[in-house]
């Protein structure tokens, strides 16, 4: 055993020993590493391991200071949501108070959660985080988290004249779950964020209907010019990129297999997305773009090496894919329900009418044919944000969820096909520096390279795209993401195939994230245009679209969205969302 691999033992051996000390439960198990694991793999510096020691004392916090039959039952999803994000913050409180070495620890794993929440999502919508600094603020106030302080200084207001009263209640209530549970949901109850968040959402909507009504009007009365000047008004780069593209790249977009397909500069999605609202989407240039093959990315000896590491995390879930395919295949062929024609001159003898040939002698034998109802075909194309912010569990729980409704599918008969979005570089890349050699026009649009990557396209088999799945772990791989421009490729792809239902599953953490586009314009730049797109592809197109949320809400984006906390819940909620989608009309 080498150095490194002995050195990543004693630290889980080490880890599992304090583990068991902590819970008082000497027969705890924690593992590491794979899908369903306690744990991931102990970090290579030694300044992850602290946090790495966090994780494991808030397993045993868990262990120690939970009854886990007490359930979260309000009534109120979004109540009961935050409902457990406290309790979860409650068990390492405890921790914390009790032991001085847990303190520093889950400290650490709070910090860095804070710094990588703080780059995902817009501040005001980290209400999740907000309540775990604030209630780790009045519980611990002598262990100060200056990581936190920008989801304090956006909630700690309306936290502190909410639950004035109840501040009190909620920390002599430490040591009582159910008591603390029971304070907790009146405090959440009487922030009213149900209320406010309808309002906001109804008001967004009237907003959006308002404009799109305007925007009919402006264009049924003066179309064609308005078409005119919004080209006009495009920047030159991008009429010089389009002129490269026709002439350049025309030989290259003809030549379509099965693993290629040809991106044309206007869709009929992205026109539409156009007319949706007074919200114009831009982009400076589209010369840097790239779709890309994943066997294209790195060397074959890379790529097998990757499937090799993806299959050792996978390994304790291979009796969980077993069961969702053969669950999945049942509810499949139970659609395809048989009928039958009677009265025919061959085939099987119609046992119910053998009766006739004693009351009516006469009478010709009769037949009957079986015949299969046809079965709607599917084509279901998997997106897979494929950004920073998705790196460690969040991407191997992305990669796992991408093999195991591949080849479920498969299995069935369903064309899939796997796809990925990020950026080429960081901070704008070519793009970027086009633009400053321009001389920073204003408001420029999106300001990055984007990279679309095919991992298995819905013609290949999985047994031949199995091995690209791995390159989603890939460390250099992972950068920003644009997802409405993602959302509209893999749209059109799957638009074009010619199976009649059509399925765009999205695997993402919900923000779009592009800090050269971001820091140029807008701030809700992105967020806009991805909310855009969706709006018109749920209300305008057949594709059915749903979200799988990982580690984070994606509720707020997606109309059909579930999110994923833990990798044992991937296969219920897959099944889940499938079985909904494949229902015969």
């Amino acid at each position: 055993m080498s150095a490194k691999n002995s050195l990543s033992e004693s630290i889980k051996e080490a880890v599992t020993a304090t583990s068991r000390a902590i819970s008082g439960n000497p027969e705890i198990e924690i593992s590491f590493g794979g899908m369903g694991s306690s744990l991931p793999n102990p970090p290579k510096s030694l300044e992850e391991l602290r946090s790495f020691r966090g994780k494991a004392d808030s397993l045993a916090c868990v262990e120690k200071y939970r009854d886990k039959s007490l359930k979260v039952q309000s009534g109120i999803e979004k109540v009961d949501s935050l409902v457990r994000v406290m309790e979860d913050a409650r068990v390492e409180i405890l921790g914390s108070i009790d032991y001085p070495g847990v303190a520093s620890n889950i400290q650490a794993k709070f910090s860095d959660k804070c710094k990588l929440y703080r780059d995902l999502e817009e501040q005001a919508d980290n209400i999740e985080m907000g309540i775990e600094a604030w209630l780790r603020k009045i519980c611990l106030p002598d262990i100060p988290s200056p990581e936190s302080s920008t989801f304090l200084a956006q909630w700690s207001t309306l936290f502190d004249e909410q639950g004035d009263t109840l501040k009190k209640e909620l920390i002599e209530s430490l040591y009582n779950q159910a008591q603390f549970q029971e304070v907790a949901e009146k405090f959440l109850k009487g922030l009213n964020l149900d209320d406010e968040t309808k309002e906001t959402d109804d008001h967004d909507l009237e907003d959006e209907n308002e404009e799109e009504e305007d925007s009919a009007a402006e264009q049924g009365e003066n179309d064609e010019p308005l078409e005119q000047d919004s080209s006009a008004d495009q920047d030159s780069h991008e009429g010089d990129e389009e002129t490269d593209v026709d002439d350049g790249d025309l030989d290259e977009d003809a030549i379509v297999d099965e693993n290629q397909e040809v991106i044309t500069n206007q869709s009929w999605l992205e026109s539409l997305v156009e007319q949706t609202g007074n919200f114009t989407y831009k982009v400076y240039t589209r010369s840097f773009d790239e779709e890309i093959k994943a066997e294209d990315i790195c060397s074959p000896e890379e790529i097998t090496r990757l499937r090799k590491h993806l299959d050792q995390l996978m390994g304790p879930s291979k009796s969980t894919i077993s069961k969702l395919a053969h669950r999945l295949q049942r509810f499949l062929m139970a659609q395809q329900n048989r009928s039958w024609e009677f009265d025919k001159e061959e085939g099987m003898l119609d046992s119910a009418r053998l009766h006739k040939i004693i009351t009516d002698p006469l009478t010709p034998l009769s037949y009957k044919v079986e015949k299969d109802t046809e079965f709607r075909d599917t084509s279901v194309s998997i997106l897979v944000d494929s950004s920073g912010s998705m790196r460690g569990r969040s991407m191997t729980v992305a990669a796992i969820c991408a093999d195991i409704i591949s080849t479920t599918l498969e299995r069935c008969n369903v064309k899939t096909e796997v796809l990925g979005f990020t950026t080429k570089q960081w901070k704008g890349g070519e793009s970027r520096k086009l633009w400053m050699e321009d001389g920073k026009p204003e408001n420029p649009g999106r300001l990055n390279d984007i990279r679309h990557i095919i991992f298995k396209s819905a013609d290949t088999p999985w047994r031949r795209g199995q091995k690209n799945f791995g390159l989603m772990l890939r460390e250099g791989l992972l950068k920003e993401n644009v997802d409405g421009e993602a959302l509209i490729w893999a749209h059109d792809r799957l638009i074009r195939r010619e199976e009649q239902r059509k399925i765009l599953m999205v695997i993402s953490d919900g923000a779009p994230v592009d800090d050269s586009t971001l820091s140029t314009n807008p701030t809700n730049f992105l967020d806009l245009h991805l909310r855009q797109v969706i709006h018109s592809i749920e209300t305008k197109s057949d594709v059915n679209l749903i979200a799988i949320g990982i580690g984070h809400d994606v509720t707020r984006y997606y109309k059909n969205a579930v999110t994923i906390h833990r990798a044992e819940e991937l296969g219920g909620a897959m099944l889940d969302q499938l079985t909904d989608l494949f229902k015969v009309d």
